[in-house]
């Protein structure tokens, strides 16, 4: 999997995900509550070892659709974004990724995820429906091109 494919399996593995609805598409929301989305916004370069191995980071929004009629969803909503950026940070190390770089297929691991960011990203014009939080998320990752 790449690295997109691995961060959304293990967001799937996220219990309170599995609680709401069991899927996350990819790349934007459906215009309901209980939907979540991962919308890739970028990878690059960090680094490599000393033998030419590359480690990279790729950069993601996750943005879910909740319900938020009264101050109670509204707190329910920020404590679930809480409880995931960390959940995410503490599995985020040593997941199998594969990556096609320099034109050839190589395997690789995460070294960490990080998240920051998790907050109310839009409100529509009335609270009967649902509002939009974002989390952002960053996933390094190592690949091994060097035997």
């Amino acid at each position: 999997m790449n690295i997109i494919e691995t961060v959304r399996a293990l967001l799937l593995e996220f219990p309170k995900i599995g609680e709401v609805c069991n899927s996350v598409h990819v790349d934007f929301t459906e215009p309901q509550t209980d939907s979540y989305a991962l919308a890739s916004s970028g990878d690059s370069l960090v680094g490599e070892d000393i033998v030419g191995n590359p480690t990279r980071q790729h950069t993601f929004v996750l943005y879910s659709y909740w319900q938020s009629a009264s101050d109670f969803d509204r707190l329910n909503n920020s404590g679930v974004m809480l409880e995931l950026a960390q959940w995410l940070e503490k599995r985020g190390k040593n997941l199998p990724v594969t990556a096609e770089y320099d034109g050839a297929q190589y395997k690789g691991i995460t070294t960490a995820i990080t998240c920051s960011n998790g907050m109310l990203f839009a409100i529509p014009e009335t609270l009967n429906g649902g509002v939009q939080y974002q989390l952002q998320i960053i996933a390094q990752y190592k690949l091994f091109t060097e035997v």
